[in-house]
């Protein structure tokens, strides 16, 4: 069974073919927003700024109907080679579900005006069961593209990708994996991330987890990743006062600490697949797979992980979860108290 492809194997493919591969009608649906805002990106500049007026019609999908937008599809451009027709929140449209809207959609895509592209974007993407999905994915002039969130891995090669091509700096493995550990896999807030570490990095300079972490205390992001290894290695006292310095840097804490649970959720849940796999007797390499980790990061979750055991964890993750659902909201709590109650339940003071 083939791998299924990346949001960035996907956008690399679009971009490759250039217009043409949004020719007739097409649909783009996925979570990652990153990737679909370059489609957008794509599809607009085949109209020149200053006829954008005439020839560019943004839309969302709850106020219009599918005979509106093919009325503006319709269209020929005016002073343009290609006019544009976006519809964002596209499966909110009046009538895209009906039989009558989806048999005037499917009419369309069979003989679609060459001179405008028909762009539908949406987080949920056409349901494959409808007639408008079967007809359209027998037509050449549709298409269908989807962007899912990318894997740590996927996300880690996409980063490196992008350092060295649009920000001209390498990212070794073990720095991209704590990068990825910190911000996530959101495409866009690790490019906004990226763009503050090379600022502050040489051009063309090789980034390893040190220097990382070098270039993260000028960006006084340093903190999270100190206090995560001071949770994990169960100093307590360090974690306290790690937590009063991000409270005196930043007094709301919210994005710090939410960051924060979300990098001590993912360790814990890997130390659970580590200590599981090493209950069930299997081989290193085994339990390596399982994590879907880099080799290197292994080797440093398998030296923490032996300060743990396994029937420890489940309590971890629940502290972890009620921290999780007080800074978002569902119970009250200042971000730094409820830091600081995680790191005591996760290491109760005897």
């Amino acid at each position: 069974m083939a791998a299924k492809q990346s949001a960035f194997d996907v956008w690399s493919q679009i971009e490759q073919k250039g217009l043409q591969a949004l020719h007739g009608v097409t649909f783009c649906s996925g979570v990652e927003s990153y990737f679909m805002k370059k489609v957008e990106a794509l599809a607009l500049s085949a109209v020149d700024e200053a006829a954008r007026d005439f020839n560019v019609d943004k839309l969302y999908g709850s106020d219009v109907t599918i005979d509106q937008i093919l009325g503006l599809a319709k269209q020929f451009p005016m002073m343009s080679e290609k006019r544009v027709v976006l519809v964002r929140e596209a499966m909110s449209v009046k009538g895209i579900t009906s039989s009558d809207g989806q048999s005037s959609l499917i009419a369309y895509a069979k003989e679609p005006l060459a001179s405008t592209i028909l762009l539908f974007i949406d987080q949920k993407g056409v349901d494959k069961r409808t007639q408008l999905a079967k007809e359209c994915a027998k037509s050449p002039n549709a298409q269908f593209y989807t962007f899912e969130s990318l894997t740590p891995p996927q996300a880690g090669s996409w980063l490196q990708n992008l350092a060295k091509h649009e920000f001209n700096v390498s990212i070794d493995s073990a720095a991209t994996h704590e990068f990825i550990d910190w911000v996530g896999t959101n495409c866009s807030l690790l490019e906004s991330e990226l763009q503050k570490i090379a600022t502050h990095a040489n051009e063309g300079q090789t980034i390893d987890r040190d220097v990382l972490r070098t270039l993260l205390s000028k960006t006084r992001e340093l903190t999270s990743f100190e206090l995560k290894d001071a949770i994990i290695a169960r100093n307590v006292s360090t974690s306290f006062e790690l937590i009063h310095r991000m409270k005196q840097t930043d007094e709301t804490l919210i994005g710090e600490s939410l960051r924060m649970i979300g990098m001590l959720s993912n360790t814990f849940m890997l130390f659970w697949i580590i200590l599981r796999g090493r209950q069930k007797g299997l081989q290193s390499n085994e339990i390596q797979s399982q994590c879907n980790v880099n080799p290197y990061y292994y080797k440093v979750l398998d030296r923490q992980v032996n300060a743990y055991h396994l029937g420890e964890i489940p309590a971890i993750m629940e502290a972890l979860l009620d921290a999780d659902r007080a800074l978002k909201g569902f119970d009250a709590g200042r971000p730094h108290d409820v830091l600081q109650d995680v790191v005591k339940r996760i290491h109760p003071i005897q």
